[in-house]
């Protein structure tokens, strides 16, 4: 009888341990550090104990002692497949159900209560107990269980969705595309011709097309040679016509004319415009035929994390120091 009170008051204990560490590291011990700073009762009471990194180990510890003793105790005095199967549900309760439940009010008192204690041990058994932190350093898992950008993209959605998430959706969108950035080519935001406005070398420069150029909302303009072709002879910028320019678009366009393959790097528009002297590249496919242009606008739409298609070069300018600028200050 001796044997089974002593094995179930084990068992009592490692379950108070287990509970125990429950509460003790439901939290990451920088989020638990920030919540003892704002005056957090809970966090301020166990932090100095959870603080030790010894401290998980010494409750590892505690856990398999007790669990051991109780699992010798039963198995001195049950038959094998009672014994078995009471090492089955406490291994379920220990690794399963325990760990993936929620903390509960119970376990967070008794983790206040002891946390004290728990202190006063660590404080003055750490001559000791380090040699434990160096062991844990040793086998402590530190994989983080990412592999590839789209699961660092799936961490950020569940982070979005995460009730206590203190990230704002702008911050989390601008990791987002610094993550895509790598990845994105410049196909995937260049403007298809046929979505373009494009202009003739010998369109007459007056109010109509003046109009035209304003609402089409584009910055800069392909100017083909003939009506029928492909064949491109510059770029009109709208900033190179006034109200009252007169003439034809050939004398104001840049006959000088940047190519790039639409299914390079993003990044390479970019390095492209930070060389050149204006605003559009012409994109072609990979049999060199013209299939549409890129803006400056349009390639910074990969990386920045505000919709840049509606807003005009001053907007966006005014918008990307914005964004530089919280980047700096870390708002």
């Amino acid at each position: 009888m001796t044997d089974f009170i002593a094995a179930g008051l084990c068992l009592l204990l490692a379950f108070m341990v287990l509970l125990l560490r429950k509460a003790y590291f439901n939290l990451p011990i920088y989020e638990l550090k920030r919540l003892a700073n704002r005056g957090d009762a809970f966090a301020k009471t166990i932090y100095p104990a959870v603080s030790y990194p010894a401290f998980r180990g010494l409750l590892w510890l505690m856990l398999a002692t007790l669990s051991a003793a109780a699992v010798a105790l039963l198995n001195h005095k049950l038959p094998l497949w009672m014994g078995v199967s009471a090492a089955v549900i406490w291994l379920w309760l220990a690794f399963s159900w325990i760990p993936n439940s929620k903390v509960s009010a119970a376990s967070r008192r008794l983790a206040q209560l002891s946390a004290p204690a728990f202190s006063w041990f660590l404080h003055w058994s750490y001559p000791l107990i380090k040699h434990l932190e160096k062991l844990q350093e040793r086998y402590q898992p530190r994989h983080t269980l990412l592999f590839e950008n789209e699961d660092l993209r799936t961490f950020l959605r569940y982070q979005a969705r995460q009730s206590d998430n203190r990230i704002s959706a702008k911050q989390l969108e601008r990791i987002s595309k610094v993550i895509a950035f790598d990845a994105a080519k410049v196909e995937d935001y260049y403007r298809p011709l046929k979505a373009s406005t494009t202009l003739l070398e010998n369109d007459l420069i007056g109010p109509k097309l003046l109009d035209e150029l304003h609402r089409s909302r584009q910055t800069a303009f392909i100017v083909l040679k003939h009506k029928n072709s492909k064949e491109v002879a510059g770029v009109l910028s709208k900033n190179a016509v006034e109200l009252h320019s007169e003439g034809r678009v050939k004398d104001f366009m840049n006959p000088e004319v940047e190519y790039i393959d639409r299914n390079l790097p993003i990044e390479d528009a970019l390095i492209r415009f930070a060389h050149i002297d204006g605003q559009l590249i012409i994109v072609n496919d990979a049999e060199g035929e013209l299939v549409g242009s890129i803006t400056l606008k349009d390639a910074l739409a990969a990386l920045l994390s505000f919709d840049v298609e509606k807003m005009d070069p001053k907007e966006v300018m005014q918008a990307v120091a914005d964004e530089l600028e919280e980047v700096v200050v870390g708002q």
